[in-house]
């Protein structure tokens, strides 16, 4: 592309060099498969990610289950709700 730098006008263009076959229909192909790939991967990830914090959470309920039960005396921790 050529501009006139005092006037900034267009002087003359050419349109870009293109693929003389056009898309490359196997390239495309392939990135689509890996960008599967990488979804499912991502998702999988997600799936094992949720099922550890649910274990973790369920232990930590039982934890505080048993500690309740073993000290039924024991006054409950202040919450700031309590405090108004």
């Amino acid at each position: 592309m050529k501009v006139d730098a005092q006037t900034g006008m267009v002087l003359h263009h050419s349109a870009g060099q293109r693929n003389p076959r056009g898309v490359d229909l196997d390239q495309a192909q392939q990135q689509l498969r890996r960008q599967e790939e990488e979804r499912e991967r991502r998702f999988q990830q997600s799936v094992a990610s949720e099922k550890q914090r649910d274990d973790l959470l369920s232990r930590k309920f039982d934890q505080s289950l048993r500690r309740v039960k073993d000290n039924p005396n024991e006054p409950r921790p202040l919450r700031d709700v309590d405090l108004d």
